[in-house]
């Protein structure tokens, strides 16, 4: 805090670094949550470091005038912009992998096949709902193709009931071709058989 007191950094000025700070913090946060609950060993301890540094850094030009309040209200707008800018990042990564459940009122074929043809494995099995016999589709997809995979099944069977759950870990299964490769988490993935 010698910076401040020093005068270096003008009472303009700090509100954007408390600001600009804040926001990236939060960004990161919420990105290490989203790694954590996925399993992310590596990446989540470097992200914590940056993380709370930011936050200190922050946090720490408030502090010093905790009763201004244009350096309250930057901290606070910081914090806001952080969790919308963390949200849309973590969509836009689209890490990891998802149960993609389709349940049909009928059997389904076509889109059976149709899912399978993007090189994804799917599971079917018969059921019965409160209409009557239905079939259910599950398939372990990437989150990064799940949009192409819902203009699939809306394109070939608008009725269709889908649900989507997010997927810790998966050994195994049937994913598009494409040789062996490391994910984000830096673990290994078998994809195609």
């Amino acid at each position: 805090m010698e910076l401040l007191s020093a005068g270096v950094l003008t009472p303009l000025i700090i509100p954007l670094v408390v600001f600009g700070a804040r926001a990236i913090d939060v960004s990161l946060e919420t990105l290490r949550i989203i790694l954590l609950a996925r399993g992310g060993r590596l990446l989540v301890p470097v992200i914590a470091f940056f993380e709370i540094i930011l936050w200190l850094l922050s946090l720490g030009l408030v502090v010093n005038d905790y009763t201004n309040p244009v350096f309250l209200l930057s901290y606070a707008a910081g914090f806001a912009t952080g969790n919308y800018a963390g949200i849309l990042l973590e969509e836009r990564l689209a890490m990891g992998l998802c149960v993609l459940r389709v349940i049909t009122p009928r059997e389904d074929a076509p889109l059976v096949d149709a899912l399978r043809a993007t090189g994804y494995g799917v599971t079917v099995v018969g059921a019965e709902g409160l209409q009557g016999p239905c079939t259910i589709l599950y398939s372990v997809v990437k989150r990064c193709d799940l949009p192409r995979l819902a203009g699939l099944i809306e394109g070939m069977n608008p009725r269709a009931f889908t649900t989507i759950e997010d997927v810790r870990s998966a050994t195994k299964g049937t994913f598009p071709r494409s040789g062996h490769r490391s994910d984000y988490l830096g673990r290994v993935t078998r994809t195609g058989k």
